[in-house]
């Protein structure tokens, strides 16, 4: 079986790994280098006015000091005392209250430091238009060389990232060019031994692994194919040879037809294992039955082992389809028959669906249970009355290896399985309808979709 290929390459416009980790490292370098730029900014802030407060508070001591003093501070413009909110101030000064403040007033940016005593307060101005200036300057130097600083770190950032996942992009492009290499290839040797290389060693220790099981499978079907076809063609020849004795009598040619049939039919059932085994698609070398013949065949197989399980057995047509399989056997009889009247499956397909789904019901079944096969032109469906399958079981049912509870210790789970399996490689659909205790009902349908 060939090892299956590894899907398409991502396309160019598809993120990588190396864009993802890039882009993440962007968006932290921006959200830290913003929040640093606005903390920086505000503790300067905070810091230059309580610089500005004490050293305004200093010099309107002093001031006011002169002032009362007797001197002349030569602050005509600059100082002011009076009661509180007098004509003494300028109209724009009046409301301003104790303290520290800024107020932008003819395209000018003052500091202000006021105090109250006595009744007099006492307002010192400072003309700081040149000093905002320059600090609007510098912050927005400051935001410039942090932008710079980040478009620096992000190329940085880019090329160690690429640095850092090459050795990645490398092995995911020998991952996915791995199926044409030779077998028990090493692709790990060409990595150095940190975390990359152990995942490489590790893909090679799996894959390998997987190869050898594979090859022993292709081995294996291979065998069968040559072991159990040459003497199965042994038998089928020599009862062509012993079915023209004319001195058999016609017991013994019932019975000897019978091993030939037997013989052909094992030899269509082990094709149809071998192709789903090698996963071909060729199902042309099957012969062709209608699903009458399969299930008239079948329910002539199972119908003992019905009965010594003390169940009842037995199929209905489809009343259009019924007239059609009459119509086709009187024109049979007359050699005549009309090859479009019913539909053709690959018979040996058909009959091992539809014995497993008989088997199923056989295994699960309970004794007085009836088991139901109805057919019509191109589906048909195996009911019966019984327990019915579990509601934890049921969405699992086509699963391998899955049993109910009350199958019998030779019932590997492996039928349905391979009834799904089946219907997925011919295009048939497989479906379940049951409830606990109301019996199940396994319907495949074999006719293609409609398409619109």
């Amino acid at each position: 079986m060939p090892i299956e290929q590894a899907g398409p390459a991502p396309r160019a416009t598809q993120r990588t790994l190396a864009r993802e980790l890039v882009l993440a490292y962007l968006i932290v370098a921006v959200l830290v280098g913003a929040l640093l730029s606005l903390v920086s900014m505000w503790t300067v802030n905070r810091l230059e006015t309580h610089l500005q407060q004490i050293d305004m508070g200093m010099a309107l001591d002093r001031v006011r000091g002169e002032y009362l003093a007797g001197k002349d501070v030569g602050r005509g413009s600059r100082f002011f005392h009076g009661e509180p909110g007098s004509e003494t101030f300028p109209a724009w000064l009046r409301r301003v209250e104790p303290g520290f403040t800024r107020i932008q007033h003819d395209d000018r940016d003052w500091h202000i430091m006021a105090d109250d005593r006595d009744g007099v307060r006492y307002m010192l101005l400072r003309d700081y238009t040149a000093f905002e200036q320059r600090r609007v300057r510098s912050h927005w130097l400051t935001v410039v060389c942090v932008g710079a600083s980040l478009f620096i770190a992000f190329l940085l950032g880019g090329a160690v990232t690429r640095r850092l996942v090459r050795p990645l992009v490398g092995l995911a492009e020998q991952v996915i060019k791995r199926p044409a290499l030779p077998p028990q290839t090493q692709i790990a040797q060409a990595y150095p031994g940190n975390e990359i290389g152990r995942l490489a060693a590790a893909f090679d220790a799996t894959y390998n692994q997987l190869e050898m099981a594979l090859q022993r499978e292709r081995l294996f079907t291979a065998d069968v194919s040559h072991e159990l076809r040459t003497p199965l063609t042994v038998i089928s020849s020599s009862c062509e040879l012993l079915l023209d004795d004319p001195e058999l009598t016609p017991i013994q040619q019932q019975k000897l037809q019978r091993v030939h049939t037997a013989s052909l039919d094992i030899h269509q059932q082990l094709a149809a294992y071998l192709m789903l085994a090698r996963d071909s698609s060729d199902a042309s070398g099957f012969s062709r039955s209608t699903i009458a013949d399969a299930v008239e065949k079948e329910l002539a197989h199972w119908s003992s082992r019905a009965q010594r399980l003390g169940l009842r057995l037995f199929a209905q047509y489809d009343t259009h389809y019924d007239t059609q399989r009459d119509t086709q056997r009187d024109t049979q009889r007359d050699k005549t028959a009309d090859s479009s009247a019913a539909p053709a499956f690959p018979a040996a397909l058909v009959r091992i669906a539809l014995s497993n789904l008989i088997r199923n019901a056989l295994q699960h079944a309970s004794s007085g249970t009836q088991i139901v096969i109805r057919a019509s032109a191109s589906s048909f469906d195996v009911t019966d009355d019984g327990p019915g399958v579990a509601a934890d079981i049921a969405p699992h049912v086509f699963a391998p290896f899955v049993t109910g509870g009350a199958a019998r210790i030779d019932n590997l789970g492996l039928g349905l399985s391979l009834v799904q399996r089946i219907c997925d490689h011919q295009g048939w659909r497989v479906t379940l309808d049951s409830q606990p205790g109301r019996g199940a009902r396994f319907h495949i349908d074999l006719a293609p979709p409609a398409t619109l």
